[in-house]
């Protein structure tokens, strides 16, 4: 495992610098950290390159504000600056509004592996903890509520939301309700499902067997794989089923 920097982005790697001819960029979830993922990197069975960057505001990166537009943005710059060509792409819950921005306003790739694993597409999407989050006043937010969330979450029965609390923790409050209100903001459209369902030629739609979708599995007109033993979190409640779909997706490529 390596830690890489490119511009104010911190990523871990399974390489020591960005050379590679295949990559993989792996885009966590809300609240979330790359040290969450280091174990793929460790499992990884293919021969790519594999990248996971931290989320603004993510894994003690306090200072750092960007929105996802933003964050997005300088990911565009870091792809063209190191020749990242064709990469594949893997996000999870929040991180899956990033490659749809990406690919909406950066790049023109089509044919790009895009595995979405939960991600948020539609505003059903946001109900468990982004619209929540949105819903409060700012300054309260930051001074309470978030503190609360780390609280409930640390003690919580649930395995996986007491290693989440973990990460947590790492979080930068600010950063945490901003890119919540974006979540909500994109998500209450249907501009990015449709956006996926129809740009991207290639594409996985990923999700553990203990979620409810909340809309028919059909509505997302893709190939679809089931993480078994899991819900939301697969990389918290059972890595070594985590690890395997996800080498099994990356050497298909589809």
């Amino acid at each position: 495992m390596y830690k890489l920097k490119f511009q104010n982005i911190n990523l871990l790697s399974n390489k020591p610098k960005f050379a590679s001819k295949k990559y993989v960029i792996v885009f966590y979830g809300l609240g979330c950290s790359s040290l969450d993922l280091k174990f793929i990197l460790l499992r990884n069975k293919t021969k790519n390159q594999i990248l996971i960057p931290d989320l603004p505001g993510h894994n003690k990166n306090y200072y750092n504000k960007d929105s996802l537009y933003d964050f997005t943005k300088k990911i565009f710059v870091m792809i063209k600056k190191k020749k990242i060509g064709n990469p594949i792409i893997f996000c999870h819950s929040v991180g899956g509004i990033i490659p749809i921005l990406l690919f909406k306003y950066f790049l023109n790739q089509k044919n790009i592996l895009f595995v979405n694993y939960e991600g948020n597409l539609i505003e059903n999407d946001t109900e468990t903890l982004t619209k929540k989050t949105a819903s409060y006043d700012k300054n309260l937010f930051i001074k309470e509520k978030f503190y609360k969330l780390l609280y409930l979450s640390s003690r919580s029965e649930k395995k996986f939301l007491r290693i989440w609390s973990e990460s947590l923790g790492q979080t930068f409050p600010p950063t945490f309700y901003e890119i919540s209100k974006e979540c909500v903001r994109l998500s209450k459209r249907s501009i990015l499902l449709s956006f996926y369902k129809t740009y991207f030629k290639k594409k996985v739609y990923l999700f553990g067997e203990n979620t409810n979708l909340g809309i028919p599995e059909r509505d997302y007109g893709l190939i679809r794989f089931k993480l078994r033993n899991s819900g939301h979190f697969s990389y918290y409640e059972d890595k070594f089923e985590f690890a395997k779909v996800f080498n099994h997706l990356i050497l298909k490529r589809y």
